[in-house]
């Protein structure tokens, strides 16, 4: 197990307070966020097929398109990314 210091700004403090003895649970979901906002990233950016984005964000293709959608994502398709899709 890993130990990490971390500065606070003042003004985030009290919202984090309130789950201090949650702090663990908070750091791995907003990894598994930011994880996710990279993927959709570079799926938007047509760097990877969406499949290849749900990898990399550890997710099953169900979940990332229910990501996708909240974060107003639109699907790319063009007759590559369809063939490596189906392939």
């Amino acid at each position: 197990m890993h130990t990490i210091k971390i500065e606070i700004p003042d003004d985030s403090w009290g919202d984090i307070e309130r789950y201090a003895d949650r702090l663990r649970e908070m750091l791995l979901l907003g990894l598994q966020q930011l994880k996710v906002n990279e993927a959709l990233l570079l799926y938007e950016r047509g760097v990877v097929s969406f499949a290849r984005a749900a990898e990399l964000a550890g997710l099953e293709r169900e979940q990332m398109i229910r990501h996708a959608r909240a974060a107003g994502v639109e699907p790319l398709w063009s007759e590559q990314m369809v063939a490596d899709e189906l392939g």
